[in-house]
């Protein structure tokens, strides 16, 4: 699209070098000289030396051909002239940032629809950090009531590993919250559908009232009851692992307090191979399926079993897909849980090596083994 910018300041030149850069077509206008020559040195947008409310000015920036104007002048007087400027001159669309805003009916009435509240949109945000610090990023849509926001799902959050329906479905989720993102740990975005998989460690973006952010912040990073009991069961079967027996009994035990009760129905992907590994899983009733990149069954894990030890001490991605074949109890080791108990006794970690890499070589049927990462490296 062709761009026309009123004003080349902080925001103007930040915005033409975000233009530019996917490959719009950007004209500045900005009074100041040493501006202008900034800006088209280091940004590459073309510029116009002069004043965004002359029509001078504005035709010889092409505005009579520009798809959007954009004006982010230092005043408000002068973005809702040029706003008119370029409403009587061309039909591009036009959007301006407010500074004050007791000119909104102003701009209204000038036809622009398009307005940036500054003040509002700082407000909100910082307003939001205040109250719920482990939202990444608010903002505000509309008349403000409306919020949209980031939120990392803890690594024991009670709806990881269910589905975007299911968990519209529970009671207690606000109903005018809407999942409209979901971006992994690599940075990869998709676009939710009910059927998508909610994942520990993944940012969910939302869109909320204001009034329901609180219910649905503490919704999604919600973590499920402790159960009394459940820790010396599951040490008991941690005993059984390979690489954990260096391990005292008292540590095993605070491995399996530490450890996430899910309970997930048939068809559940935990996770899938390639994806980054953090979680180490134990079988407590039910049963779950390893599979290829061709989905075919490598492995069928039954309680007392365990799966993704790997991931737990080495952080390399998942080599297998894991799904559940029937409704499962399972219970989820995380990484950074299990290395608070190993790392303060480092002779265990030394040995929990040694295990781990006889393990591999004789899987490796006795060949050479490539070079690993150290315990916890990634």
């Amino acid at each position: 699209m062709k761009i026309v910018i009123a004003g080349g300041g902080r925001v103007g030149s930040v915005l033409a070098a975000r233009l530019v850069a996917e490959q719009h077509t950007v004209t500045v206008i900005e009074r100041d000289a040493a501006l202008c020559n900034r800006i088209f040195e280091e940004v590459g947008a073309v510029t116009v030396c002069g004043d965004a409310t002359n029509p001078r000015v504005l035709e010889a920036a092409g505005i009579v051909s520009a798809d959007v104007a954009a004006g982010v002048l230092a005043r408000d007087s002068e973005n809702l002239a040029f706003a008119m400027l370029v409403r009587s001159t061309s039909g591009a669309r036009v959007m301006v940032r407010m500074l004050d805003t007791s000119y909104r009916e102003a701009y209204r009435l000038a036809g622009v629809k398009e307005l940036v509240a500054e003040a509002e949109v700082v407000v909100a945000k910082m307003t939001t950090a205040i109250d719920f610090p482990q939202v990444a990023g608010t903002l505000p849509l509309g008349d403000g009531d409306t919020l949209l926001f980031e939120l990392a799902l803890p690594m024991r959050a009670r709806v990881a590993g269910q589905t975007v329906a299911q968990v519209r479905g529970t009671a207690g989720f606000p109903r005018e919250c809407v999942f409209i993102g979901v971006v992994d740990p690599q940075g990869r975005a998709t676009l939710p559908e009910g059927s998508t998989l909610l994942h520990a460690g993944h940012t969910v973006i939302m869109v909320s009232r204001r009034s329901q952010l609180s219910a649905a912040v503490d919704f999604l990073s919600a973590e499920p009851p402790a159960r009394v009991g459940t820790g010396t069961v599951l040490a008991a079967t941690l005993r059984k692992v390979d690489f954990l027996t260096p391990l005292s009994d008292d540590e095993l035990e605070a491995v399996a307090r530490g450890a996430e009760h899910i309970q997930r129905p048939a068809g559940t992907e935990l996770f899938r191979q390639g994806e980054a590994g953090e979680t180490f899983y134990v079988v407590l009733s039910g049963e779950v399926q390893l599979k290829d990149a061709a989905a075919q069954v490598v492995a069928t894990v039954k309680p007392g079993g365990f799966f993704g030890e790997l991931a737990l001490l080495t952080g390399e991605p998942r080599t297998a897909t894991a799904v559940t074949t029937t409704a499962c109890e399972l219970a989820a080791v995380g990484r950074e849980d299990f290395r608070g108990v190993v790392m303060a006794n480092p002779s265990v970690a030394l040995e929990m090596s040694r295990i781990l890499g006889e393990r591999l070589s004789r899987a490796q049927g006795g060949k050479p083994q490539q070079k690993r990462r150290g315990l916890f490296g990634r």
